[in-house]
């Protein structure tokens, strides 16, 4: 469940007051996900996504993620865009808690997924890299090395309990990425959450992509990484077909250098890790909070252990 904050329509109502979006049609909670409340709301005027941010996401950071979607919206990439309320405000509170309106993508995330499918959702990040290239604000990535290793160190003790016999496998891994993880690669804005329930397709076309709110600088091809891993695991066996679609497709918009194939290897199995400590960060908290949808771990785990035995022999460049 993804409706941490429960909203009434009395309060709803009251919300929608400062907004000149329309009267209140109907309003439904969105289930899927994990970080955010998300609603949608329909109003004679249109749809929109009602989304308050909770635990995970800095408030400092939301006007950074609201104008890379503001920028990657003006730039053709089509996404949510804030609407601002009748004092120009893109976002305001709520319960202790900051909110946002914003426009609503029509489209819906696959389960499963083509060639195409693949090609065009590596064109689309690409594109996005290419067109958010020039932002100033250059916001820098929470959820990096130091933040994987300061995870560690709260779960270690956690680790063997939910996954067996992991805690030393991964402790050598912290030791190996520390050591080895890449200095200098190309580096931009990047989506970094840019999963399949994040990408909205209809019956022709990607539609729109959602979710910014891990956008952040860093390497590009660590958004890429993200993203193969994301796409290219069917019930955790790697489809390689499905893995050169994706680099076929970016490789239209931005080739990929050579010290960034030759790195591909840890960026993989750093993406792996840090979706691996998050989701056991969350299986811990479930303890706290039985609402919350969690993610299986397990499976990051073991595409880090495929990447791992790789060690870089690779054949989709």
């Amino acid at each position: 469940m993804a409706v941490h904050t429960i909203l009434s329509k009395n309060e709803l109502l009251k919300i929608l007051s400062n907004y000149e979006i329309g009267d209140l049609i109907s309003f439904k909670g969105i289930l899927e996900g994990i970080e955010n409340t998300n609603y949608i709301l329909k109003t004679k005027n249109d749809k929109f996504i009602l989304t308050i941010f909770e635990d995970r996401i800095n408030y400092q950071s939301i006007p950074f993620y609201i104008s890379v979607m503001q920028n990657s919206f003006e730039k053709g990439v089509n996404c949510p865009i804030a609407i601002e309320d009748n004092r120009g405000n893109s976002t305001n509170s709520l319960k202790d808690k900051e909110f946002g309106i914003f426009k609503f993508i029509e489209g819906k995330s696959k389960k499963e997924y083509s060639e195409k499918d693949c090609f065009e959702v590596g064109k689309i990040m690409a594109t996005f890299h290419k067109v958010n290239k020039n932002i100033k604000n250059k916001h820098y990535n929470s959820y990096g090395l130091s933040f994987w290793i300061h995870l560690f160190k709260e779960c270690k003790n956690s680790l063997n309990i939910i996954i067996p016999g992991s805690q030393n496998i991964l402790e050598d891994e912290i030791r190996f990425i520390t050591k080895n993880w890449p200095e200098k690669l190309p580096k931009g804005i990047i989506h970094a959450d840019m999963f399949p329930d994040n990408v909205l397709f209809n019956s022709k076309e990607i539609p729109g992509i959602i979710d910014f709110y891990f956008s952040c600088y860093d390497f590009l091809s660590y958004d890429l990484a993200i993203l193969m891993n994301a796409w290219c695991f069917q019930n955790n066996k790697f489809n390689v077909t499905l893995a050169k679609q994706i680099i076929q497709g970016y490789e239209t918009v931005r080739k990929i250098t050579i010290i960034e194939k030759k790195k591909f290897n840890i960026l993989l199995r750093g993406a792996c890790l840090r979706f691996l400590l998050t989701r056991i960060q969350d299986y811990k908290r479930r303890f706290e909070d039985k609402m919350l949808n969690i993610k299986n771990p397990v499976d990051f785990y073991e595409r880090l252990l495929f990447h791992k035995n790789m060690s870089g022999n690779y054949d989709f460049f």
